[in-house]
């Protein structure tokens, strides 16, 4: 027991490490780009009009830049309100992708299944109706992702199984079969579910990164 729990304090402790990482580092490289290529517009304009926008005001400033450069300042524009919010969502992806592999293939059946198997077994005798025959499978998915939710477990540990869960359908179950476990059967569905999640890649990161690059070149050459 203290070994899996040292196993997943370190393992946790990585993934907030990386998320840090990402949404802190990542972002003021890709920022600070943005920035680059935007005072890199102002000095290109000012060096020509005397001025130019650093004589603005704020709002005036931006419409001018608009106005003076139509595709260079609106694509540095779009890539700063874009960019942040893409990093941050596939970011958070890739971290928990990574986890999720790295659990599975270590410590999946002593740290992952005994969580599942709790959350549906006390779901089952807290709420048995959802588990009889005419049951909204809507409501079921979304009773047990509020019950993982409750959990005092750890909370990658919750994300990790509400991510599996979410992969999950439950059309094909028949909850009108007395026969059949069915905790078993979501259960299964569920790690199913994650094993299917494929190895992470950081080429997003790469990829953010060369559009980044690239829009800076194209706006000191004046190409955009």
């Amino acid at each position: 027991m203290n070994d899996n729990l040292k196993y997943a304090t370190k393992l946790f402790g990585s993934a907030t490490f990386s998320f840090l990482k990402i949404n802190i580092l990542g972002q003021l490289v890709l920022g600070l780009l943005s920035l680059i290529s935007i005072l890199t517009i102002v000095f290109q304009l000012s060096g020509q009009s005397g001025g130019g926008p650093a004589h603005a005001g704020g709002g005036a400033g931006i419409l001018f830049l608009f106005m003076i450069r139509p595709i260079g300042f609106p694509v540095v524009f779009l890539a700063m309100l874009i960019i942040p919010f893409a990093l941050f969502s596939l970011g958070n992806k890739y971290i928990l992708s990574k986890t999720i592999n790295k659990l599975l293939s270590d410590k999946g059946e002593t740290i992952l299944f005994p969580i599942i198997d709790k959350v549906l077994n006390k779901l089952k005798s807290k709420q048995p109706d959802l588990l009889k025959q005419g049951t909204d499978k809507t409501k079921l998915k979304l009773k047990v992702i509020q019950e993982i939710r409750d959990t005092n477990d750890n909370k990658w540990l919750k994300k990790i199984i509400i991510y599996g869960f979410e992969k999950v359908s439950l059309d094909d179950v028949d909850f009108t079969d007395k026969n059949v476990s069915f905790t078993d059967i979501i259960k299964n569905k569920m790690i199913t579910g994650l094993k299917n999640v494929t190895e992470p890649s950081r080429n997003f990161f790469w990829i953010m990164l060369g559009i980044q690059i690239t829009i800076l070149v194209l706006i000191s050459t004046k190409i955009i």
